[in-house]
């Protein structure tokens, strides 16, 4: 817009020159120079605010891309909750893993207590020793029971005390 009125106080000197054709081409002449000096600094000046837009526009784009601070939080409370459910698995293989081998203990202890019964009836100490195992057995099944309930039972209060 600036452009405009420099080109028509350059151009009037050029048409108002009364004194003829003597005085005529050097100031047309000086008059190009001016409008290429103005042009000049129209381009700098537009080249410097196009590197003003750019740094201005990367400054966004880098502000866009940092994470905040609550995208850092997002980010740890999903690590720690992939944690916690990593742990919940492993706690689950484990605990079936121990009823398997309680079930298989018992299975194997009512099939020797059967075959005896069948065997001989004389073997009463033995008898006895398998109904004692079989009794240990089912403690140790309740024991255990009652140990994951309270884990859980603590785990809650610790999520509760975490979240407060």
């Amino acid at each position: 817009m600036e452009k405009q009125p420099e080109n028509q106080a350059a151009a009037e000197p050029a048409d108002s020159g009364g004194e003829g054709g003597a005085g005529g081409p050097p100031q047309v002449a000086g008059a190009q120079a001016a409008r290429s000096e103005d042009r000049m600094t129209l381009l700098l000046r537009l080249r410097a605010q196009t590197k003003q837009q750019l740094l201005e526009y990367k400054s966004i784009i880098d502000a866009n891309e940092e994470k905040t601070p609550e995208q850092i939080m997002q980010e740890k409370q999903i690590e720690t909750k992939i944690e916690d459910l990593e742990n919940e698995i492993e706690e689950v293989k484990i605990a079936f893993e121990m009823k398997n081998l309680a079930l298989n203990r018992m299975q194997l202890s009512t099939a020797l207590k059967k075959n005896l019964e069948k065997i001989d009836t004389k073997t009463s100490v033995l008898m006895d020793n398998m109904k004692h195992v079989l009794k240990l057995n089912k403690l140790i099944m309740k024991s255990q029971q009652e140990s994951w309930d309270l884990e859980e039972k603590l785990l809650d209060v610790r999520k509760k005390r975490l979240r407060m």
